[in-house]
């Protein structure tokens, strides 16, 4: 039975390397704070390839392309890194990474509350009301402020 290493086609693993290295030379060119969202996706018809999590990181990816290429060109030492005429910026969503970022949205929204004195006009309003159904949903309400205020 063949190792795994011999099974694995030795073009797959030069290419592997190449868009390893390319990688290590793209984030050398970004922001630090741009290194957990990009990746190097290859190079197809002299573009480079940048793949990003989400659409922020694609438009600031794209306000950096001019930076990138140039610095691709001066500073690499890949054959390949000399024909590459264009940066192109691709958005892939994972589903980890939308869960997480939905969490932390849940988790730091604003929960409206009512302040007190707000509450005590809601209940003075609701003791004036000759509507029962608005009385009493007027009542709810500032009974919920005062409850959400206590937490």
């Amino acid at each position: 039975m063949k190792t795994i290493n011999e099974q694995i086609n030795p073009n797959f693993i030069i290419q592997a390397k190449k868009l390893a290295r390319l990688t290590k030379i793209v984030h050398s060119a970004l922001p630090v704070e741009c290194h957990d969202h990009v990746s190097v996706g290859g190079i197809h018809d002299r573009n480079l390839m940048l793949i990003t999590d989400s659409p922020v990181w694609t438009t600031r990816l794209r306000q950096l392309s001019p930076h990138i290429l140039q610095y691709i060109h001066d500073t690499s030492d890949l054959p390949a890194s000399k024909s590459i005429h264009h940066v192109q910026i691709s958005t892939r969503y994972h589903n980890a990474n939308a869960e997480k970022l939905q969490a932390e949205f849940k988790q730091n929204r604003h929960k409206p509350q009512l302040s007190e004195k707000s509450a005590l006009m809601l209940s003075q309003s609701a003791d004036s009301m000759n509507h029962s159904a608005l009385q009493k949903a007027l009542l709810k309400l500032a009974s919920h402020a005062k409850a959400s205020a206590d937490k």
